[in-house]
């Protein structure tokens, strides 16, 4: 390709992916997965660090949603023992690749790495008190669950916290190296002679892409003497799926015969494949207190709940013509649990 067709079809290395700006790609990777695809988000809800994004070459995508129970024994004489639910976790599983076609991505490669290394640390937090060499002293906070992980339908902006990460460099495609190949007898203003890799440097910026006197493929020596980045790299990461959001059958959140599956989101979970519909006031994720009708006093109350009272705002009435209930007021707690308020 002529080097005046490639500059023109070299796009911004600073592209926008789910939302956040992602680092310099290669532009023909860059243009058909912003049209096309979409990339591999993480945030932190804590602003720990910036959002990082990147387009990926998936090569394996596995969920596992593992039930927890409870097992007792059972009394004498039966076969099944004593199981009770207990929770059921989430956890999912990518595989990928990341290859580079110049030193500039193989470099940001490395980086989207480093960062995702970072993920599967704990929290920590510096105490005002010092140790007795004067030392800050730190406190264990627990595991980072405050991360968010997006990846086009498949993940879906979820709550999470890294168990897994691992990456191995493919060393068969081979590595950018170092150049100290000096070229000519003097430099600029009649210094000495500069390198082949200070010399492609100087022409490909990360910000800016490639000048006119080198392509974006001819960039494949660099001046850090002693280090080396890998043309592919290959990425395993897992993280178990938190849910701030109620999930399950049944319950006062999931009302309605039979019993209904919650979602409050207003979407299909988990991968948005199904219908969504507008999420009713009962399942709001707000606290409401309603008043709902019942002429013929069918509604009753649980024997020994109390009615609770809302803090705000003041109760509003449900405006249903075809309503079989009037006149009666239930308010609902935090937790979804209604109350019968004469």
């Amino acid at each position: 390709m002529p080097l005046k067709t490639a500059l023109l079809q070299f796009q911004p290395t600073t592209q926008v992916i789910n939302g956040e700006k992602m680092s310099y790609q290669f532009s023909d990777v860059k243009a058909l997965g912003g049209k096309s695809y979409f990339g591999l988000s993480i945030s932190n809800t804590e602003e720990m660090f910036a959002p990082f994004s990147r387009y990926v070459f998936l090569t394996e995508y596995s969920e596992n949603f593992e039930a927890v129970w409870s097992i007792e024994g059972g009394g004498i004489g039966r076969i099944d023992k004593d199981y009770s639910y207990v929770s059921t976790n989430r956890k999912v599983s990518l595989s990928f690749k990341l290859p580079a076609k110049n030193v500039a991505e193989a470099k940001e490669n490395l980086d989207f790495c480093s960062k995702l290394a970072k993920t599967v640390y704990g929290s920590y937090s510096r105490e005002d008190e010092l140790t007795i060499f004067g030392n800050s002293r730190y406190r264990y906070d627990g595991a980072n669950v405050t991360n968010k992980v997006k990846f086009g339908n498949l993940i879906r902006n979820e709550f999470c916290f890294f168990t897994d990460f691992s990456f191995t460099p493919n060393m068969d495609a081979g590595v950018f190296e170092y150049s100290g190949q000096e070229i000519g007898l003097v430099g600029p203003n009649g210094g000495p002679p500069r390198t082949v890799g200070q010399t492609q440097t100087s022409h490909f910026s990360n910000d800016k892409g490639p000048d006119g006197l080198i392509s974006e493929t001819g960039y494949v020596y660099h001046d850090n003497k002693g280090e080396v980045y890998p043309r592919e790299v290959s990425v395993t990461i897992s993280v178990i799926i938190l849910h701030n959001y109620p999930l399950g059958f049944g319950g006062p959140r999931r009302p309605g015969e039979p019993l209904k599956w919650a979602e409050n989101e207003n979407r299909d979970w988990p991968h948005g494949t199904g219908p969504t519909y507008p999420v009713p006031p009962y399942m709001s994720k707000d606290v409401q207190d309603m008043v709902i009708s019942d002429p013929w006093g069918d509604l009753e109350m649980e024997e020994g709940s109390e009615a609770i009272e809302p803090e705000a705002p003041e109760a509003q009435e449900l405006e249903s013509i075809d309503s079989p209930f009037s006149g009666k007021k239930i308010t609902i707690d935090e937790n979804g649990n209604p109350s019968y308020v004469e």
